[in-house]
């Protein structure tokens, strides 16, 4: 969510999630890599340690009021990523997202790209995932 600070122009941004008890330990994989808005700004995609890609979308009451929390609402949830193991490397490749990206709108679908590779364009091509909203 996102509010303005003390009348100025400054956004001041805040996080809270909570999956399950709010005592329970925090596992590993929950743990969130990256964040990407796509270009309106209406939907927001969370990539996380075990591979899950969640993406959550604004309420419809807070697109009309421009000053308000900016809260969102899970949308919709996905495996992106499975561990795997590069045999020809020799490597085991982690589940982790590291990147996503929505793709420029063309129709009222959406797309987005993700992925656990970082080591080298070709590889990243293979392992990305697309999603379509």
């Amino acid at each position: 969510m996102a509010r303005r600070a003390g009348g100025g122009n400054d956004i001041q941004w805040c996080f809270s999630q909570v999956k399950g008890a709010v005592d329970d330990d925090v596992a590993e994989a929950d743990i969130i890599s990256t964040v990407e808005f796509n270009h309106s700004g209406e939907l927001l995609a969370t990539g996380d340690k075990g591979g899950r890609v969640v993406i959550f979308q604004q309420e419809q009451e807070n697109k009309i009021q421009s000053h308000s929390r900016g809260e969102y609402n899970v949308y919709s949830t996905f495996q992106s990523h499975e561990p795997e193991f590069d045999y020809l490397k020799s490597l085991e490749i982690e589940e982790k997202i590291n990147k996503i990206r929505w793709l420029p709108q063309k129709n009222a679908a959406q797309f987005l790209l993700s992925t656990n590779v970082q080591d080298g364009f070709s590889d990243s091509l293979l392992k990305n995932r697309i999603w379509q909203g």
